[in-house]
């Protein structure tokens, strides 16, 4: 009897044909009695998102999905602000039959799968920032980054941005799992998983061989609230995405997993491993975790 599985991956970019093609692929190798969980960054286009979750749902047992950054922006759409596309693809990921609440998932062992929406905590947050400075370089983060570009909220919104989606958590966080939790976010919930090596030795090499010095991608990392989120719900196992640098971290009782698909060019040059381009399995209902 084959057990039933829980695969994950995230950053997909499905406006790539391949990274979509290959996604489905996967998808087509069988997987009835299977979970998937994409943790964001599918594509802004919503008809993109329709595509991609028609094409899966009728595959897997259940797909899970939240939304990441890049979902959120409304320049080439009809939304209004980033909070009502936000909704929309929720009303989009109920009408296609894709989860993205917490789910009770396995026959032998069990496990839940939680979500956790996400969103980052710039410098002006110091509390819940994953804030590190880059004092060799000006800091153009404000000129570069996509999404002080392309995502939009509504005005007078005066709530930081990490708080009003770590909000909408709270009801998951209220509920009784007696089962292990793998909850999953799209941003990152801790500064330490950033970087490949120590805070101090990462920035010393950052000095000479750091490709976009005026980039500074921790302002746009995530938040510390997921930290605490997760430790609330007692995870064991956290899933996240956004950065494009895949790791595998166990940090006082949770392992912190990254596996994401990213962009083709990223794959070609080696900073995202090739076998990225398949969900990686995290657990299975015969023997457990499998990492």
């Amino acid at each position: 009897m084959i057990p039933s599985r829980v695969w994950v991956t995230s950053d997909i970019h499905i406006d790539y044909q391949d990274n979509f093609d290959q996604l489905v692929a996967f998808a087509e190798q069988g997987h009835p009695g299977d979970a998937l969980i994409i943790a964001g960054d599918a594509s802004d286009r919503m008809e993109k998102l329709q595509a991609l979750f028609e094409a899966l749902v009728p595959r897997f047992r259940h797909v899970l999905f939240i939304p990441g950054n890049h979902e959120l922006w409304v320049k080439r759409s009809q939304f209004s602000d980033s909070l009502e596309k936000f909704h929309a693809i929720r009303a989009l990921c109920e009408r296609c039959g894709v989860k993205s609440g917490p789910l009770q998932f396995g026959a032998f062992h069990k496990v839940w799968l939680v979500p956790l929406f996400s969103w980052y905590d710039d410098k002006d947050q110091p509390k819940h920032s994953l804030y590190v400075e880059k004092d060799y370089a000006a800091d153009r983060t404000d000129d570069i980054w996509g999404d002080f570009v392309h995502a939009r909220w509504p005005q007078g919104l005066d709530q930081p941005l990490a708080e009003l989606f770590a909000d909408m958590n709270e009801s998951s966080l209220s509920r009784q799992y007696p089962d292990p939790v793998i909850s999953f976010s799209h941003f990152l919930p801790r500064q330490d998983l950033i970087f490949h090596k120590a805070v101090e030795e990462s920035l010393r090499m950052a000095r000479h061989f750091d490709p976009l010095p005026e980039f500074n991608f921790s302002r746009v990392a995530g938040s510390t609230r997921i930290e605490e989120q997760l430790r609330r719900l007692g995870s064991a196992l956290h899933i996240y995405g956004h950065q494009h640098r895949n790791r595998l971290r166990n940090v006082d009782g949770v392992t912190y997993f990254s596996h994401c698909m990213g962009y083709p060019k990223e794959r070609e040059r080696g900073h995202v491993s090739a076998d990225a381009t398949k969900p990686a399995c995290v657990w299975r209902d015969d023997t457990g975790f499998c990492l």
